[in-house]
């Protein structure tokens, strides 16, 4: 019995000394219109990754890997991923 009351007077505490639910997502709540929208990044200027180094085989800006063969035939690149973020393009070969 003794145990139930003391249980009972804890939630009675908590109770009355945490602040409302209602309170707490009231402060935490945010409008999409209220939040500040980040810069868009744009891609590192000089050497496009889709035209690639003049003198390289196999290129990447670490969100896009191309190669070209050895005839200079136009080069093959992977898609992109939808969160990555690209970086100067580097020769690999």
């Amino acid at each position: 019995m003794r145990r139930f009351l003391l249980i009972v007077a804890a939630a009675a505490f908590a109770v009355t000394t945490l602040p409302s639910v209602s309170t707490v997502r009231a402060a935490e709540t945010r409008l999409a219109a209220d939040m500040e929208i980040p810069k868009s990044v744009a891609p590192p200027h000089g050497i496009s990754v889709h035209k690639g180094p003049p003198n390289c085989s196999r290129w990447t800006d670490d969100c896009v890997s191309c190669s070209r063969g050895a005839d200079r035939a136009a080069p093959v690149c992977s898609n992109i991923g939808f969160s990555c973020q690209p970086k100067p393009v580097r020769c690999l070969d």
